[in-house]
């Protein structure tokens, strides 16, 4: 009896300290003079510390190489020399005492490449990159880019190059325009070198390209070389649809200037003798005939020496003129304002303020439509509100941003689904602003902002635009539609105008295996649903459907291992009192 006893508390021992020790799967990688080490944490542990072993014979004793208390799951071993392989042992001490392996009776191993007969024939400008230090794989990305579109684009000059590729790296500050950078002139010397051919094959070769250097790169960025391959494609066509959408910009501003008036007001500003200057622009020169800035009471001929030396040009204001009307060849083509703050471009019955600087002519259009649109403004001056509708769909992102004078103040994930949606908030102006550039932006596969609509107010304004229909041109009414087509239903404007409620995170971790949680701050009392649902907009899970939830942080878990690897989307519908319930939605990457 006490035999059996005993065998049933080592039994129980036994089986504890398996459960405790799951071996953790380690791998290992080869690379150039390295070797990359990828593991898994296990779940809901409380880390102590992360040891690394190895050895160059399986049958010998490990020497630990690295010991840490972060939370990596990631180790690239550059200390390593000959051909032989190494043998990798790993362990994973928790604070209350468990501690987790690898297989040690059957290690992962690799070896370095050192030989230089096992990589690839390389061309000069190839040896060039791999023999240069990059300190992130943006710098590599930029590297690899140049030497691309440079062997591709072979018919452009020196400037038309360079401006291509400023165009494609300019991430951090999304370019906006190409007369930014071009002019007005120039732009049509650029559409041949974005032909569909030229753009295609930049995205095959730079694909190619990435996969033959990976050897060189993977464990150096640590990457796997699986991970390498996905990189490689999924990098390849992002830098294809910035292309297309580089091009489809070029068209767009080609198209505006082609039917434009022949002068364009860049709007106006006081240089330092206190003077209010305009500035025009030609675009047509050869359909000017007269130009004449009158106000009630002043009347400017603009001579035509003034402007036939250059494409931009600059007239000095009567003193007392508060706006003035711009005509050409006898017609009245705008009324613009005389302000301080600044110049831009009038376009499209819109006015954008830009830059100040003098040099050259930087100017902004209209964004070429995409899914995504600023669909309704209402500015209440006397609150100092706007409320802002966003309207569509988009197939590539689902990450929407809207600035104010450059100030991200609403990020929305929203929810995809086959017919467009409609999305509204309200944002207070806390200082006297008198100028409102709206940008409408969308995040690209890099997380860098890419202008897709803009509009610009004064603030002191009171109005209530909108597109009528949805999507089209912008036209001014009495009644606004917030959250509804802009049909002009005739609803009172305060019924439907839909406050800022609640803000719905990313869920964590992101991608996950099995569980992961989901949080969103409800800023005031509301209705809320939440759910999980996939790819096709099926509801796969429920957490709750309308229930009544008073301000404050909330968080759940969803746990995934019943279902495919695969998108899913959080999904968070919330409705205060009788404004219209507004969805948002987040993207979530389940990975097994």
């Amino acid at each position: 009896m006490k035999n059996i006893f005993y065998i049933s508390v080592l039994l129980f021992v036994v089986h504890i300290y398996a459960q405790d020790n799951e071996p953790i799967d380690l791998e290992a990688f080869s690379g150039k003079s390295s070797i990359l080490l990828t593991w898994d944490i296990p779940e809901k542990i409380n880390l102590k510390a992360i040891r690394i072993f190895r050895t160059q014979n399986s049958f010998s004793d490990y020497t630990m190489i690295y010991e840490t208390n972060n939370s990596i799951e990631r180790f690239l071993d550059d200390r390593v020399e000959g051909k032989r392989p190494y043998f990798y042992n790993i362990e994973i001490e928790s604070y209350n005492g468990n501690v987790f392996t690898s297989i040690v009776d059957a290690p992962p191993f690799a070896k370095a490449y050192i030989d230089r007969n096992l990589f690839p024939i390389l061309s000069i400008e190839e040896k060039n990159i791999i023999n240069n230090n990059y300190t992130n794989i943006g710098e590599f990305h930029d590297r690899i880019l140049d030497y691309i579109t440079s062997d591709i684009i072979v018919s452009a000059d020196s400037f038309q190059l360079n401006t291509i590729q400023h165009l494609i790296h300019h991430r951090d500050d999304p370019f906006t325009s190409w007369m930014r950078y071009v002019g007005f002139e120039s732009l049509n010397t650029f559409e041949d070198l974005l032909a569909d051919k030229s753009l295609s094959d930049i995205r095959e070769q730079l694909k190619n390209t990435l996969n033959k250097l990976g050897l060189f790169f993977n464990n150096q960025f640590l990457l796997t070389p699986n991970e390498w391959n996905e990189h490689s494609i999924l990098f390849s066509e992002s830098i294809f649809n910035r292309l297309i959408y580089i091009r489809q910009m070029l068209v767009n501003e080609i198209n505006i200037l082609s039917t434009s008036s022949p002068v364009l007001p860049l709007g106006t500003w006081r240089n330092t003798d206190g003077k209010n200057i305009a500035r025009l622009a030609i675009i047509h020169p050869e359909l000017v005939q007269s130009i004449i800035l009158l106000d009630e009471n002043y009347e400017l001929i603009i001579d035509e020496s003034d402007y036939q030396k250059s494409n931009v040009f600059d007239v000095e204001l009567i003193d007392n003129m508060e706006k003035y009307e711009l005509i050409i060849n006898g017609t009245v083509q705008k009324i613009l304002p005389i302000s301080s703050f600044g110049y831009g471009l009038s376009i499209d019955d819109q006015y954008f303020i830009l830059e100040d600087t003098l040099l050259g002519p930087p100017v902004k259009v209209s964004q070429p439509m995409r899914q995504f649109c600023l669909n309704e403004i209402v500015n209440i001056p006397e609150t100092n509100q706007i409320f802002i509708e966003l309207h569509g769909n988009d197939h590539n992102s689902n990450t929407i941003g809207l600035y104010i004078n450059d100030q991200l103040v609403w990020e929305m994930n929203y929810f995809y689904s086959y017919d467009p949606i409609y999305a509204d908030s309200v944002f207070t102006l806390l200082e006297d602003i008198p100028f409102l550039w709206i940008d409408l932006k969308v995040k690209d596969d890099f997380g860098s902002w890419q202008t897709i609509d803009t509009r610009a107010i004064f603030s002191d304004n009171q109005i209530t635009e909108g597109r009528i229909p949805d999507h089209h041109g912008w036209k001014q009414y009495s009644i606004s539609t917030l959250g509804e087509p802009n049909d002009l239903v005739k609803r009172a404007a305060s019924e439907l105008m839909i406050p800022e409620i609640f803000a719905l995170y990313q869920n964590y971790p992101n991608p996950f295996n099995a569980e992961t949680t989901i949080s969103f701050d409800l800023l005031q009392r509301a209705t809320i649903s939440l759910y999980v649902n996939d790819a096709a907009g099926r509801i796969i899970h429920l957490f709750f459907e309308e229930n009544k939830m008073n301000k404050g942080l909330y968080s759940y878990s969803w746990n995934g291992e019943n279902y495919s690897s695969g998108l899913y989307f959080m999904t968070i519908q919330a409705q205060v009192e009788d404004y219209l319930p507004i969805i948002f939605s987040r993207k979530m990457i389940y990975l097994k």
